[in-house]
């Protein structure tokens, strides 16, 4: 490990800021330079922020150069003492390019240390197929369940069982939720309809217990399976994020699309606060629900992580901004035991903790292999089973092992 010494020099003054370190995998980069730089820096919104940035300091540019082909960016020792000094990145499998064999859910289940996950729902990759990573032998198999499960997309791991979001297809199946017993592999459907109307693609899922005991399981739903399927029956339900009550056995619509596009949700540890991404500036100019925009608006409409108090019922309420996406959009978002909350970005899987600071980022140009023009998309999504992150990077699907463990195999929000 080096340093690289590192001299600011802002409006007159000579502000000496913290070292930045670097070894073959880690890039730390002064947080300071997330809101301070050199007057004249150009930056660029289609390229990632060390890929984009250019200062009038050499040596900060020089350590952007080297973040762009690291596997991981520091920003707060919270971050380095959560990955360690030297974290074990394995390649486990690559498929050739257009075969995006890992690209959602990321579902850890204790029961059989794996992780599930799901190939595309878009392109020629229809129609996706469901996976399991043994973390034990690293090996990849196709899960057969006892009943086919037709577009599986998101997922949550809850009381034994996996909770699927479905996407409908072309032809008769109308998407919705299944569950899948760990053990027996059966396959239940649990949700498919909202009054007889079909929902537009259910993209993820969580479970949440409020401190009666009561358990509520939120999904969203959003058009996404319109931009991957074509001669789908015309939209009819505006986007929303709904609330199943095992209990009561109601469906509730609980966000409504005036708020926001959703599409990865997830909890605070404590059940406290629900955490959903956005996905409006997908949908900026596409599908009948869209808002309304003017020139320069289009991708300011939802780079965004949104936060709600969950009450004493289980209803979100108290809507409040969590995060502003740098680049695209934010997709999968899972929660660890300390509250951290980690998107799939453009940029990476993006690790901010629970007061919105991002601490660190896990590099999409090296983990997509694309180290040098940074202008593939990031990937969707990953899963955190224990001590190791397992990255969904499309074509390729890798492990990170960590320096401690992040999320517990008897965690409440296993996921």
């Amino acid at each position: 490990m080096h340093s690289l010494p590192l001299l600011l020099s802002l409006g007159g003054l000579g502000l000496a800021l913290p070292q930045a370190s670097s070894n073959y995998s880690i890039v730390s980069i002064p947080y300071e330079y997330t809101y301070l730089l050199p007057d004249g820096f150009t930056g660029n919104t289609n390229y990632t922020f060390v890929n984009s940035t250019h200062t009038s300091n050499s040596s900060i540019n020089d350590l952007f150069s080297a973040a762009k082909a690291a596997p991981i960016i520091s920003y707060d020792q919270e971050f380095l003492d959560l990955v360690g000094p030297n974290p074990e990145i394995k390649l486990i499998e690559e498929r050739p390019e257009g075969h995006d064999f890992a690209y959602e859910m990321g579902v850890w289940v204790p029961e059989r240390n794996s992780v599930w996950f799901t190939s595309s729902v878009s392109g020629d990759r229809i129609p996706p197929a469901l996976y399991e990573l043994d973390l034990t032998s690293n090996k990849i198999s196709e899960i057969q369940t006892n009943q086919p499960i037709t577009n599986p997309n998101g997922g949550y791991y809850f009381q034994g069982k996996v909770w699927i979001a479905t996407y409908p297809d072309n032809q008769t199946y109308s998407g919705g939720i299944v569950s899948v017993d760990v053990n027996t592999l059966e396959v239940e459907t649990v949700v498919n309809s909202y009054f007889g109307l079909r929902y537009n693609g259910v993209d993820d899922i969580v479970w949440a217990t409020t401190p009666d005991n009561c358990s509520y399981m939120y999904y969203t739903d959003l058009n996404f399976a319109y931009l991957g399927y074509e001669n789908l029956p015309p939209i009819q339900l505006p986007a929303a994020v709904y609330r199943w009550d095992p209990q009561n056995r109601v469906v509730l619509p609980v966000i409504s699309r005036n708020q926001i596009n959703p599409n990865g949700v997830r909890v605070s540890p404590d059940m406290k606060t629900l955490y959903v991404t956005d996905s409006t500036a997908t949908f900026a100019e596409a599908g009948p629900y869209s808002p309304a925009s003017g020139p320069g608006d289009t991708f300011w409409l939802g780079p965004y992580v949104w936060a709600w108090d969950l009450n004493e019922r289980g209803l979100p309420v108290n809507r409040r901004l969590f995060a502003q996406v740098r680049q695209g959009i934010a997709d999968g978002i899972h929660v660890d035991d300390a509250g951290n909350v980690w998107t799939g970005e453009y940029e990476g899987a993006v690790v901010r903790n629970p007061a919105g600071k991002t601490i660190g980022v896990f590099n999409s140009q090296y983990f997509q292999a694309d180290k040098d023009a940074g202008t593939q998309l990031g990937f969707a999504n990953f899963a955190i089973a224990g001590d190791t992150l397992v990255v969904l990077s499309t074509t390729r699907l890798w492990t990170v092992k960590l320096a401690k463990t992040v999320v517990a195999r008897d965690s409440p929000i296993v996921n």
